[in-house]
């Protein structure tokens, strides 16, 4: 009895070490099957970009910055567009996550130079300080080309009435004619307001004075041709009990003894 036991035994643990090898060799056997009825398990691979395509991204991407395409030589079109993109993301706050994932092979530097060279100061630059006539045509040859010197004359506007010196003030901004003029209106004891972008002279001693104030009765000089009511203006126009804040005071600009 003994011995067919064990032989019983022997047989069992024989079938148990057997089966885990007939189940990897049924499931190496059921691959190939379903590979045959379903297709591959492995997705193709995906087509690679004709080089024509990345080539006309470049050129695109080129033409938009204004940079030369010698420049981004070794930069792929379409790596470019992306981070281009990306970054302008970025900056219109759309999300700093983005700026990470720009392509690190993508080229910035040559980028950035080619706009840095673009954006450099020219010669023309230095104009801006010239006067430019809005309407520029073409005189005779008889005609002068050049302002005469009197017109930068400091004596020529001691000899002008307020008016005058008022239009030099306000239509030839930007310019020494417009210093002049207000340097001779404060020798005239005329007090540029700030915030009333207006020219205000005492008519009477004011009646209230302190640190930061005075109140009293002033004489401006209103600078409108026309009012948005159709009121004319150009004009003196005297204001009553008006308070003159000293931190609205022009007083950058000295006034000259004659």
């Amino acid at each position: 009895q003994g011995a067919p036991q064990q032989q019983q035994q022997q047989q069992q643990q024989q079938q148990a070490a057997a089966s885990p090898d007939k189940a990897a060799a049924a499931a190496d056997a059921a691959v190939p099957t379903a590979a045959a009825q379903n297709g591959p398990l492995v997705p193709p691979a995906a087509p690679a970009a004709p080089a024509q395509s990345a080539a006309a991204d470049l050129a695109a991407a080129a033409a938009a910055a204004g940079v030369s395409p010698a420049v981004l030589d070794g930069v792929s079109g379409v790596a470019l567009l992306e981070g281009w993109s990306r970054m302008a993301a970025v900056e219109l706050g759309l999300g700093t996550a983005m700026h990470s994932q720009v392509p690190r092979g993508m080229m910035a530097l040559p980028v950035l130079e080619a706009c840095m060279r673009s954006a450099l100061p020219q010669p023309s630059d230095s104009d801006w300080n010239k006067p430019k006539p809005r309407h520029p045509i073409v005189g005779p040859a008889s005609y002068p080309k050049t302002q005469p010197d009197v017109i930068s004359a400091p004596g020529l506007f001691r000899k002008m009435d307020p008016e005058a010196l008022f239009f030099a003030f306000y239509y030839q901004p930007d310019t020494y004619q417009q210093y002049l003029a207000a340097q001779e209106l404060k020798r005239q004891s005329w007090r540029y307001h700030k915030h009333h972008n207006a020219w205000f002279q005492r008519y009477a001693e004011p009646t209230v004075t302190s640190e930061e104030y005075e109140q009293g009765t002033y004489v401006y000089f209103d600078y409108n041709i026309m009012h948005d009511d159709l009121q004319t203006g150009w004009c003196y126009r005297r204001k009553e009990n008006f308070t003159f804040r000293y931190d609205a005071l022009e007083d950058e600009l000295p006034v000259q003894a004659v």
